[in-house]
């Protein structure tokens, strides 16, 4: 059933704030307050006592949101030096010290009856994302001073800090890649299922206002903070800044592993909104391209997780709009649309359920058209995505 279903996809009672909201000037201020922050710590060398909040569910997406990652190889036009980078254990694996949980309901995604589970949320802050994972969840959460923070809880209710704090973080589609921004450096790791921790892949230095976007295979797309440019760091070598301004949003990979689809630009005579399929350079290469679809809402916009389908609130409308991305550049198709009120909190909950918050319900809405009012109310309801990795192993 669809009800059992979607209840893999929510944990109860956590805040809304969606993946990659920029908010407005009083949460920029809290961000500037924060990289003031960060670079006086890296100045003196001290790290300051942080007060481990955790969470439940793992978290990408991001963005956005979790998007696929394809493959694992490099750009196909871009010869990659051998590795030279050492690996290391990441220092930012914590046990989580004890504190007052709430409890809410959370389900398994199974045909079996609901079980009620411990979860700990931050008194003061928000949760930016959740993922199910194969061996728990992982949570990004938004501390009230504007860092983020990275935990995972895993099957037997004990939480684990995998990244204490930083100014933006990205996981991949699977649960097994982490990036995290923090004071101008752009941290990558890989996460150990059985040990859970995180290990050091590579670092770079970056502006101080660029954030991880997606992963794209071992690659990471980053995009300036105010969303005005985005570029490739080859996670393998050395990062060399080439940001591309004609690219406006990412909306995710591609599962070939060494593309993005994107918004872009429109040029003379074109009518946005403009997605095109972008092969991984510097500046990005432009494969496929179509203008005139509807505009995708600032958040909320979210691929599928077998890459076929792209849907998203339109913006300024009462409106949602799917794209069959196998067609869109080629047979001239329509997107189907569904008039219906929504807000920034949705979810694919499998290849072919995406779930919206019509501001008290949730709405699921299929390919084909079909669209049903779920009875589970939205208010204070954090969806929960689950991963890729995840899906295959639960089936």
């Amino acid at each position: 059933m669809l009800e059992d279903a979607l209840r893999d996809a929510f944990a109860a009672k956590a805040g809304s704030t969606p993946p990659r909201s920029l908010g407005g000037i009083a949460d920029e201020a809290i961000r500037g307050a924060g990289r003031i922050r960060r670079r006086r710590r890296a100045v003196t060398g001290g790290l300051a006592g942080i007060v481990v909040l955790a969470l439940a569910a793992i978290g990408v997406l991001q963005i956005v949101s979790p998007q696929p990652t394809g493959g694992t190889g490099p750009s196909t036009n871009l010869a990659l030096p051998p590795r030279t980078d050492v690996p290391s254990q990441a220092p930012t694996s914590t046990t989580a010290p004890p504190q007052a949980a709430r409890e809410v309901d959370a389900y398994t995604g199974t045909a079996q009856p609901s079980k009620r589970v411990r979860i700990q949320f931050p008194e003061k802050g928000s949760v930016v994302a959740a993922y199910q994972a194969k061996d728990g969840f992982l949570v990004i959460n938004n501390q009230a001073d504007g860092d983020k923070q990275l935990v995972l809880q895993n099957d037997d209710n004990k939480q684990q800090v995998l990244v204490e704090e930083a100014h933006d973080i990205a996981v991949d589609n699977e649960g097994g890649q982490v990036a995290w921004a923090d004071a101008g450096t752009m941290t990558v790791a890989k996460r150990d299922d059985d040990t859970q921790q995180l290990t050091k892949s590579a670092s770079a230095n970056v502006p101080e206002t660029a954030v991880p976007v997606v992963f794209v295979g071992p690659d990471l797309v980053l995009g300036k903070e105010d969303g005005s440019a985005f570029d490739v760091w080859y996670t393998s070598r050395k990062y060399e800044e080439k940001w591309d301004s004609s690219v406006v949003r990412v909306f995710g990979a591609h599962p070939d592993g060494k593309s993005i689809y994107a918004e872009v630009r429109a040029g003379t005579g074109e009518q946005p909104m403009c997605l095109a399929l972008l092969s991984l350079a510097q500046p990005f290469n432009v494969r496929n391209r179509i203008c005139g679809l509807p505009k995708a809402a600032k958040a909320g916009s979210r691929i599928s997780p077998d890459g076929h389908w792209l849907a998203y609130p339109v913006d300024g409308q009462k409106q949602v709009a799917m794209l069959d991305l196998t067609k869109v550049f080629t047979s001239g198709e329509k997107p189907r649309t569904w008039n219906v009120s929504v807000t920034t909190k949705t979810v694919w909950l499998n290849a072919t359920t995406f779930v919206v918050d019509n501001g008290t319900r949730f709405q699921a809405l299929y390919p084909d058209g079909k669209v049903e009012t779920l009875d589970q109310t939205s208010d204070g309801v954090l969806l929960v995505e689950p991963l890729t990795a995840a899906t295959a192993t639960t089936g």
